[in-house]
């Protein structure tokens, strides 16, 4: 009697270890088939273009990044648990129902049951998922429809899935069967989440679920092809003994997930032009060049602004020369950089970018609404010719180290202005765009703002002032023992504003029921409503109240405050290195922003005073003694010449 529970007791332990195992690769399968469709179609997309050798190392350095490799192998592993557990779960419940029902003869325990039910959950998640994040507009009434029949699909779907695998499971091939069925159905449906509802033709785009039965329909088209892939590998396999394919599948998942996690150390992106450095000056100053991008004069404390936001900045305009009229040549980034370098105005040295015309119709869809994050800045550019001299060449040739640490894209090297640095370094990250090809990480956003919360940290495309930091004191320790030019962009007062806590609460809380207004439902955002609110008034579809106002402006304050905090920091490690008092610290901006004043939104398309006039505080070396505020009107078209001029060089630009 002992030994028939014994045996009893041991079927039940594995009869858990079973359904831990087949959940497991289900949930496994669903990652790695979404990280294949992340990897597969950008290759494929710059592929069809060219084989050339440089279309190929384009795409390893800049699709397959480490930090997709490192989001590849962490969602692997997530998944991996997720699998595991729900499986032991499930494998629970049914050995409980075992127990207390004797006259079930074990079938609540069968493979096909948990086959079944692991797949019908994922299909679950995918639908629910579809239904809040790739929604459209449609009447209620067919939303009500669509709720009350969601369930029903999902048991009708988990009982055709059972009956195909217990008619497999007499047939023999269950196991291989099941993998393939796994893997063709999340072909399509991560195609979707990576493309959105352009994949499919028009009369497929009337509601979410009819899109979603397309999913599961066309995802099973490419059963066939895989279940016979499986079959022939299985019985490679059986060939050689000792090989059994479940722990051979374990072993080769964590090999994939070892070797992602090796590529992901790989060396810093920083592009070093030159080694080469020429004669070393003698007694002449450090030049610090710091450009807080997009950042208005009037809302500095040192300009008159209520707010606290620059304490820092305050004091370095008590040591030095603070200019209460300093006006940029142009609302655009790589302008008015270019202008700063070279002296030039933007019609003599050509480097521009020209936002693209959008029309004026409403957004509708989900997918819409998260591409005007990018449409809002699509540009048509042209780069800094590398005819132009710029000022880090002529210091350069006169024995000065240059470097360039850079916070906005816009900065990039890519449209010239690395010109003369010996390091330049542009490290951006966007792990959001690699995150949200997972349907996990969808279904998070949904009730925690991922994109936000990436953004706060520099990880979605915008440096973040404590990451740039980190970069100017590795440096700064190598190389402050003789003169250097370092040029640091902070992006941070830049769209969007999302300084992390606890900026992000300093001047205000955020207003969560304006998020809830503008946004989709699905969507909790400050990114999106921040870019919905002002695609409607540039438009001329609404204007900012007192509130929204506030909404968008308490967080750019906060983003002030926070580039200030690290500015001060910036000085202290200046001042342990004991260069501060030979250097000439420059701190500007490209340009300024607007928040509804004459109908316009940020920057880029206008020139009226808020985005022209920009601050402007010079620090001289100690030696100098210059000190005070100047009243007339200047321009950053005569930066350049300024230093040249302090630095006794003469340079007639052409």
């Amino acid at each position: 009697m002992s030994s028939k529970r014994g045996m009893k007791e041991l079927a039940l332990k594995n009869s858990i270890t079973s359904n831990a195992f087949i959940w497991w690769i289900g949930w496994l399968s669903l990652g790695l088939v979404e990280g294949c469709m992340k990897l597969i179609i950008p290759a494929i997309h710059w592929l069809s273009y060219s084989m050339s050798k440089e279309i190929v190392l384009f795409i390893i350095d800049t699709i397959i990044t480490p930090p997709m490799l490192w989001i590849f192998s962490l969602t692997l592993v997530i998944y991996s648990f997720i699998g595991l557990i729900l499986g032991s779960v499930f494998g629970s419940i049914l050995c409980f129902i075992r127990r207390k029902s004797e006259d079930t003869k074990e079938r609540y325990h069968r493979i096909p049951f948990s086959m079944a039910a692991c797949i019908s959950s994922i299909i679950s998640f995918y639908g629910l998922l579809i239904y809040f994040k790739v929604g459209m507009s449609f009447s209620s009434s067919i939303a009500s429809l669509s709720k009350l029949l969601f369930l029903p699909t999902i048991v009708i779907i988990f009982f055709i899935l059972l009956i195909f695998f217990r008619w497999m499971d007499r047939k023999g091939s269950i196991f291989i069967s099941y993998l393939s069925l796994l893997t063709s159905l999340w072909i399509i449906p991560s195609l979707t989440l990576r493309r959105g509802k352009s994949f499919f033709p028009p009369s497929l785009r009337t509601i979410p679920y009819s899109r979603f039965f397309f999913l599961i329909l066309g995802s099973l088209l490419c059963f066939f092809l895989l279940f016979s892939l499986f079959a022939i590998v299985r019985r490679l396999l059986k060939r050689w003994k000792g090989i059994h394919l479940r722990p051979v599948l374990i072993s080769l998942s964590f090999i994939i997930i070892l070797v992602f996690f090796g590529l992901f150390w790989r060396k810093e992106n920083y592009k070093p032009m030159s080694d080469e450095v020429k004669s070393i000056p003698t007694g002449k100053p450090n030049i610090l060049l710091i450009t807080l991008d997009a950042t208005r004069a009037d809302h500095l404390s040192c300009y008159g602004y209520a707010r606290p936001t620059t304490p820092n900045l305050d004091k370095l305009a008590k040591e030095g020369i603070l200019y209460k009229n300093a006006y940029s040549v142009s609302s655009i980034t790589l302008s008015s950089h270019s202008t700063m370098f070279m002296g030039l105005y933007p019609k003599k040295h050509r480097a521009h970018h020209t936002p693209i015309q959008r029309d004026d119709n409403p957004l509708k869809s989900q997918e819409e609404r998260e591409s005007l994050l990018n449409e809002l800045f699509e540009t048509e550019i042209s780069k800094l010719s590398d005819e132009n001299i710029t000022l880090a060449e002529i210091l350069s040739e006169r024995g000065y180290r240059t470097a360039g640490i850079i916070g906005g894209p816009m900065c990039s090297s890519i449209w010239g202005l690395a010109q003369g640095f010996h390091y330049y370094d542009e490290n951006f990250l966007d792990v959001w765009r690699d995150f949200k090809c997972y349907l996990i990480y969808r279904v998070i956003d949904l009730f925690f703002p991922l994109r936000d919360f990436f953004a706060q940290y520099g990880y979605s495309a915008k440096r973040v002032a404590s990451s740039l930091n980190k970069s100017a004191f590795k440096w700064l320790e190598k190389n402050h023992r003789q003169p250097f030019f370092l040029f640091i962009n902070y992006f941070d007062p830049h769209f969007p504003y999302v300084p992390p806590p606890p900026y992000n609460s300093y001047f205000g809380t955020i207003d969560k029921s304006i998020i809830s207004r503008l946004n989709p439902p699905g969507d909790v955002s400050y990114i999106t409503a921040s870019a919905i609110l002002a695609d409607s008034v540039v438009k001329d579809a609404h204007r900012l109240t007192p509130m929204e106002k506030e909404f968008i402006v308490s967080q750019y304050a906060g983003e002030i405050l926070y580039v200030d905090h690290y500015l001060g920091l910036l000085f202290e490690r200046l001042k342990a290195l004991n260069v501060y008092d030979k250097t000439l610290i420059i701190v500007t901006a490209d340009h300024g922003e607007m928040f509804g004043e004459h109908g316009e939104m940020y920057h880029g398309m206008t020139l009226y005073e808020v985005v022209l006039h920009v601050p402007l505080i010079i620090k001289y070396p100690a030696a100098s003694h210059r000190q005070g505020v100047v009243g007339k009107r200047v321009s950053l078209v005569d930066l350049t010449p300024t230093i040249l001029f302090f630095l006794t060089i003469r340079y007639l630009q052409a």
